[in-house]
Parts: C-alpha cells; structure tokens; sequence
C-alpha cells in the first residue's frame, strides 16, 4: 500500500488520517462517496471539524476520520514518521521532555510515577490530571540533574545507603501487599525489582548531593533558631480525648463533649488514676490502651492547640480541657526537655534537605529544562 494511506482499525471502523478529500490506494485515485454522516458518543452527538476530515463510503465499507474519532475519545493522535505508525493515546518512545544533558520518554514517566504511588501510597494525585503529571515529571527531571552532579568520592556512600534503605523497603513492600514474591507483586504493576532499585538509587544519589552542601555551621545555625523557638521539645504525655461524636459515630454539642472532659478533670483532680481513665473513656485509637501515653514525641508535630498547652504545663500538672478539631483533651505531662544537638540533628538535616531541594527546584531547575511536551489526556 502506498506510503500516503495510513490506516488503522478502530472498533469497528477503518479510521483513515485523511489530509484531503480525496484518498490514494497503491498509487491508483478512486472515487469515494462523501456522507453526511452522524456520530454519536455515549449519546451525545460530535462533529469533525475541517482539519479531521469526513466520512466517506467506498466500496460498500463506512470509513471515519481516526482523528476525529479518537480526539472525540480524549486521545491524542500521533505519527510516528520513522516507523510508519500511528500512536492513539500515549507513545510509550515518545519524548515529553528535554534538559540539559537528557530526555524523558513517555514510559520512563510512566514508570517514575507507578513507582511513586508503589513506594508512597501516601501520594496524592491524579494521574490523568495534566498538572499533576508535570509535577511528577519536573521532579524526574529535577533528581536526575541532582544525580547528573554526583562526584566520584560520594559513589561508595550513595550505593552503602541504597541497599540499606533498600534492605529497609522491600519486606515492608511485602508485607503491606499481602506478602508473596516481590518480583510478583511489582509485576502486577508493570515494574521489576530493576525498577524499583533505579528508583531508590536516584534518590538517594540526589540526596546525597543536596546534602553535600550542608554544613556543620549550617546545622548548628538552625539548632539554635529552633531551640530558641521551642521547635526541638521532645515530650511524654498523658491524654484523655472526649471526641466530638462517641465511638458509635452520634455527634455530640460542644458543651456535652467539653461536661465530660471536665468531669473526667475533676476526677483526675481527686486523685484517681490517669492511665485507667484514659484506658476506660479515651477516645483516642493510638494511645487508649497505652494508658493514654505516647512517649519522647516531638511537641511541633502535634495539632497547635494541643502542643502549645504541652508547652505551658509542668511536669505532672493536668490541664484544663483543650479543644482541638478532634475533641477535648485532658493533658498531663509526663517529661519535657530540649533535644541536644545530636539528637536533633538528623531532622535538622532533613529540614535543611527539603529546603535546598525546594530551592534548587523554584530557582535553578526552569532554566535547565528546555522543552516539555504532554501528551493531551
């Protein structure tokens, strides 16, 4: 067939990429019957613009434009020249990206952001969401770059680091899938244990790099602003939670929940137990049958209201109820003390990381890419 007639079976049509109105088969003009004819997509009716061409009958056989059909689906329509293909949807070849110093194809960003969500459940996007897509791609992009500068003396340490977060990674992978075979589970995802190795290595490779520009001052610079801030107390503490709806999931007022939580105060007060209270009334999952403990947490990674009272009680003192978007607590603390530096440093590094990341990707990165083509979903 003749180079110029580019077919492709669609459902049950022949959709044809037509340029014209007329259509060419091994090099011979015919005669083809253009109809007015009606498309009908899940009962609403579309219509092909100029540039995707029209609806032809030629020897007894209907033929539709591929173009309109597929665009009308939300597929992008593409041709590949050098292989003479059409692609409908994504070409997992295709190149959505160009940087300084490398590309992105389609399936290499298909594969960072399957390994995203394998990795991550936590992440939270959707994948058909263009926006969404790019932010996933700039930060390939992004950790390649990081990668890219890794010098030869940070080699030994990046692949030290990776089969030890690697070692770290896998049985919980397991084990949060069921269990079974790792090769298995990631198979069921379209990924290999290559993948996911590639994917843990960049990061590492990456961080590694981001972290080779903190220093020693830097970390003890920030140690001092946080001490000073409050930002580095760690805490044991004893709560009640009275919940704004009882475990039966009825909604309680704000004055019935604050009643309890002072009656269970008032008790406190006079002496009874605060671990049996809190095991017998504590509406709080994650410390009821601990006694109401959670032990050497940091106060700022608590909800404001919660960790601000922390702050103002001594050791042993009960609070008065403290509202929070859960309910009311009844607080008593157990110890509080400031972390030394030691203790704190790796959080201080990983704050000063996150930083130098965010900084390098607002500031540095949008220079350095040259071209980013999605395809449309």
């Amino acid at each position: 067939m003749n180079d110029k007639v580019k077919g492709l079976v669609l459902g049950l049509s022949l959709g044809v990429m037509m340029t014209g109105s007329i259509a060419f088969a091994s090099g011979t003009q015919i005669e083809v019957y253009f109809q007015n004819l009606k498309y009908m997509f899940d009962g609403v009716e579309k219509k092909p613009t100029e540039g995707q061409g029209a609806g032809f009958i030629y020897n007894g056989t209907t033929y539709v434009p591929l173009r309109f059909v597929s665009e009308a689906l939300g597929k992008e329509v593409g041709w590949d020249a050098e292989t003479e293909t059409i692609w409908v949807g994504a070409n997992p070849g295709a190149v959505v990206a160009a940087y300084q110093g490398g590309q992105v194809s389609q399936k290499e960003l298909d594969t960072y952001m399957k390994l995203n969500r394998f990795v991550q459940s936590s992440v939270v996007g959707n994948p058909q969401d263009p926006r969404f897509v790019e932010t996933a791609l700039r930060h390939l992009i992004g950790y390649r770059i990081l990668d890219s500068r890794m010098t030869d003396d940070m080699k030994d340490a990046v692949t030290k680091e990776t089969d030890r977060q690697l070692e770290q990674i896998k049985p919980f992978l397991q084990m949060t899938r069921g269990g079974g075979d790792l090769s298995s589970v990631l198979a069921k995802e379209g990924l290999t244990e290559e993948d996911l190795n590639s994917f843990v290595r960049l990061y590492v490779g990456g961080n590694q790099v981001l972290t080779s520009g903190i220093s020693d001052l830097d970390i003890r610079n920030v140690y001092v602003d946080q001490a000073t801030h409050l930002q580095l107390l760690s805490a044991s503490v004893r709560h009640i939670l009275i919940g704004f709806s009882d475990p039966n999931g009825n909604e309680r007022t704000k004055e019935d929940t604050l009643k309890l939580a002072q009656e269970l105060k008032a008790r406190l007060d006079k002496g009874e137990d605060f671990a049996q209270l809190a095991k017998q009334y504590s509406e709080d999952p994650g410390s009821k049958d601990n006694g109401g403990l959670y032990k050497d947490a940091m106060v700022r990674d608590w909800v404001k209201p919660f960790g601000d009272a922390v702050k103002q009680l001594k050791p042993n003192e009960i609070s008065n109820p403290v509202e929070t978007d859960f309910g009311y607590h009844v607080i008593r603390v157990e110890s509080l003390r400031t972390l030394p530096l030691e203790e704190a440093k790796d959080a201080i590094v990983r704050d000063l990381l996150n930083e130098h990341y965010n900084k390098f990707m607002n500031d540095e990165l949008p220079g350095l890419i040259e071209s980013i083509t999605l395809p449309k979903k």
